[in-house]
């Protein structure tokens, strides 16, 4: 049965509910709530349950003297997903909850959480408003994947508040304007070297469209840094020229490069380099394929604030609602180059695999697999964790009259 839609009071609603959230927490992890795609609202609860063993439960180093402690753990996660789509508006908000229980270690028995919302609405015919929020509390660091953190076992936060316009001016030309607040925290930062921070980012593009596939232009952004309880204040400033190729609805290509300017108000450093990003997107008819490398200034949540960091990302997704058997995967790599000499540099991988059946709409079962490796160059700097297990998955949408 369909309803008519409120064009002022839906983007409102969801739009209050957005900025609650992002007061409460200012990640996403779209890939785990994955939408219903049905007009009006929707509810979607689930429950997952799963077994896991971890090979590195305190995510120690690898010295012959210091074995890892591996152990079996239990999660139960509950998680709803709430959704609106409409002619002008879609609005989605999801929450899923970690309860952990190890067999052994029993300290590290815990309860994560992950939070996101996203609200998207055609305001009037060349203009469009967008506005998305996440929440992540992680056991560990490596979870985050964050640039220049240390692998520890120490509790992590992280809070994203994004916003942005994308406007038509003419025929031609296109506006884009994106805001960025993210904030991250750590229950320990002293033993680590670990700094608290926020950050706001503005970018700004513009794009003259050549023919139906080819853009060019230009972009400008900006990004303050405040860290260790606002005593470290970094500038970043990036000029550039960008780069848009489609080849139809399948591939799209977005490349960008230009000149990267970096201020560190507490060093009394400036540093000034060249950048670069490239992403390119593939969509056939029952999977999505991506790949994406940057090489830029970036900041830093590590002891030193700053980076040069480059890293390179892969996934691949099959939804399943079009797939019985279905794939999920990503793989990234990251090197941060610290920019003063006292912080180690690190090389990072992150690697997260499921494969899955879908006995009927509302029932999954999933293998997953799970690989983070970093390695500081440093005597005793080289930590790997590999988690394997299998989860039975229960979901079903529910229409809201």
């Amino acid at each position: 049965m369909r309803r008519h839609t409120l064009a002022l009071p839906v983007p409102l609603l969801a739009a209050a509910f957005l900025l609650a959230i992002g007061r409460a927490a200012v990640a996403q992890e779209p890939t785990e709530f994955e939408s219903a795609h049905l007009p009006g609202w929707t509810f979607t609860p689930g429950i997952v349950a799963a077994t896991v063993f971890d090979n590195n439960v305190g995510l120690s180093a690898d010295l012959p003297t210091q074995p890892k402690q591996g152990d079996q753990l239990y999660v139960l996660e509950p998680s709803g997903q709430l959704e609106y789509s409409g002619p002008r508006t879609t609005f989605e908000s999801g929450y899923r909850g970690y309860l952990r229980r190890y067999s052994d270690v029993d300290a590290l028995d815990g309860y994560d959480q992950r939070a996101h919302a996203a609200l998207r609405h055609r305001a009037t015919r060349h203009t469009t408003l967008l506005l998305n929020s996440a929440f992540i509390e992680v056991p560990s660091t490596d979870e985050l994947e964050l640039n220049g953190v240390p692998f520890s076992r120490t509790g992590s936060r992280s809070y994203t508040l994004g916003g942005g316009v994308q406007s038509r001016l003419t025929r031609l030309l296109d506006l884009n304007v994106h805001y960025d607040l993210s904030r991250v925290d750590f229950d320990d930062t002293a033993a680590l070297l670990l700094q608290n921070g926020i950050f706001h980012g503005v970018q700004a593009e513009l794009l003259r469209r050549v023919n139906d596939r080819t853009s060019l232009g230009g972009e400008y952004a900006i990004r303050l840094a405040s860290l260790n309880s606002g005593t470290h204040d970094l500038t970043f400033q990036n000029v550039g020229a960008t780069f848009r190729y489609e080849t139809g609805p399948r591939t799209s290509i977005h490349a960008a490069a230009g000149v990267a300017y970096l201020i560190d108000r507490f060093l009394n450093e400036s540093h000034t380099g060249p950048y670069v990003r490239a992403d390119i997107t593939y969509h056939i008819e029952r999977a999505t394929l991506g790949a994406g490398y940057a090489r830029e200034f970036i900041p830093t949540f590590g002891f030193g604030g700053s980076s040069q960091s480059e890293a390179f990302h892969g996934y691949v997704t099959m939804p399943v609602s079009r797939n019985r058997i279905y794939l999920q995967e990503s793989v990234s790599w990251r090197r941060s180059d610290p920019l003063i000499v006292i912080s180690p540099a690190l090389d990072s991988w992150w690697l997260h695999s499921s494969i899955g059946y879908a006995m009927s709409r509302w029932l999954r079962a999933e293998g997953y697999y799970a690989f983070s490796r970093q390695d500081s160059s440093i005597p005793g700097g080289l930590i790997h964790r590999n988690r394997v297990g299998a989860q039975i998955a229960i979901s079903q949408p529910v229409r809201i009259p």
